[in-house]
């Protein structure tokens, strides 16, 4: 059996998550149909993480094993003739058996795109966030800098969620303006539930002056969901990169 990394990029918001469900039709579940439409194989697919419903990808990674003989280099435009058009695989490449997409991840990025106006442009729906007050840009880097490091992130959680530790490593975080947007990027050895919704909903509130970067020292010490920012919506969320 070959092992087969894809590299595909989405738009979230047609669909219910990433992760195959029994009621609503998900990422995995119609790339999974698209590779049995192109190999006649029926296969499972792994991806690096399961985003959720409305969020979007520039760069998810999947793995999946296959007894095909086609050429790797012809995968993506095959799939891809069987694939609607909010999902395309980008690159394929045999990788070693013991390869896992999830498992074998280094970092991930994720970015979120605010639009800085009250009003989004046709063009934007579904694919950011319209956010149309001040914001001191200034100050929400400085708070960026501080989620920089290994903390606690119980207060970027979505309460009820389980998980065996809260303890995760960001290793780079800022926010950068174009032109009418605001790009939060976020680097990390791994994301917890919402996290990066949390993260921005509390950066914003900073950027208004709603909350002080002391309170952000205190959500950093954990268990304050409370006084953390609310969570924003999916649609400004991309999965940017996955690294190996």
């Amino acid at each position: 059996m070959r092992n087969i990394k894809l590299v595909i990029e989405y738009l979230g918001t047609n669909y219910c998550g990433f992760q195959k469900q029994q009621n609503g039709v998900t990422i995995q579940s119609v790339l999974e149909e698209a590779i049995f439409k192109t190999l006649n194989e029926r296969v499972t697919i792994y991806p690096s993480g399961r985003t959720d419903a409305g969020v979007h990808a520039l760069g998810q990674v999947v793995n999946f094993y296959s007894s095909t003989n086609i050429e790797i280099n012809k995968l993506p435009i095959i799939i891809n003739f069987n694939l609607p058009n909010d999902i395309k695989v980008l690159s394929s490449k045999e990788v070693p058996e013991e390869f896992n997409a999830r498992k074998s991840a280094k970092s991930k990025t994720y970015i979120y795109k605010i639009c800085n106006e009250r009003t989004l442009s046709v063009f934007d729906e579904d694919r950011a966030l319209a956010f149309g007050y001040n914001l001191n840009l200034q100050i929400m880097n400085q708070a960026c800098k501080k989620l920089i490091g290994t903390h606690n992130f119980s207060s970027f959680v979505s309460t009820g969620t389980s998980t065996k530790t809260t303890t995760r490593t960001i290793y780079d975080c800022n926010i950068t303006k174009q032109n009418k947007y605001l790009i939060f990027s976020i680097t990390g050895n791994g994301f917890l539930y919402n996290m990066v919704r949390i993260i921005v909903g509390t950066l914003l509130d900073i950027g208004t002056g709603k909350t002080s970067l002391e309170t952000l020292d205190l959500l950093l010490q954990g268990n304050n969901r409370k006084l953390a920012g609310k969570t924003v919506k999916p649609d400004g969320l991309y999965l940017k990169e996955v690294c190996y």
